[in-house]
């Protein structure tokens, strides 16, 4: 059975980044690591998009499903990446996970300041780019982290993704 780790953090704090960097580190190794990112799913949803069309927690059920799946192949590492805050995004993720897995939950995170500069530098990123927007999702990660499981918490302004990768690889003994 694989191991499946859960990054989570607020919108550019760099969870893709080192979930990445944990991708590239054990697929050096010669595991076979599966990223599933909820942005990814929310991306199949055509316009107005996901969250506008109301189907932002239909998002999270359709990734938990996805890493359920993958947690039953033959793989060894599955990096599940996202906002999953709440009791309820959780208990969509695990909802497909057979009893044996217990996730590792890992929390990374920045201060406002540096994920508004990074998402405004990124041409790439959409709507997390409008100032109004991203203020409101960094308060909500503020609000719900007291709650958020986590066995690791790690911030990109005091660590780069190689430390971030290496402490996640350390912490599910890798």
């Amino acid at each position: 059975m694989p191991r499946l780790v859960v990054l989570t953090g607020p919108i550019a704090a760099g969870k893709t980044v080192a979930a990445e960097a944990l991708m590239r580190r054990a697929a050096c190794r010669g595991l076979t690591v599966v990223l599933l990112d909820v942005d990814d799913v929310a991306a199949m949803v055509g316009p107005p998009g996901a969250a506008a069309a109301g189907l932002w927690f239909a998002v999270h059920e359709a990734h938990g499903a996805l890493v359920g799946q993958w947690v039953r192949a033959d793989v060894d590492l599955v990096v599940a990446v996202g906002p999953i805050y709440t009791v309820e995004e959780r208990a969509a993720l695990v909802a497909h996970l057979p009893d044996a897995v217990t996730p590792v939950y890992v929390v990374i995170d920045a201060p406002v300041s540096l994920t508004l500069a990074r998402a405004l530098a990124d041409p790439s990123r959409e709507l997390s780019r409008n100032p109004e927007f991203h203020l409101a999702a960094h308060a909500r990660f503020r609000a719900l982290l007291p709650s958020i499981p986590r066995d690791l918490l790690l911030d990109t302004s005091t660590a780069n993704v190689e430390n971030i990768a290496r402490a996640v690889e350390t912490t599910l003994g890798l």
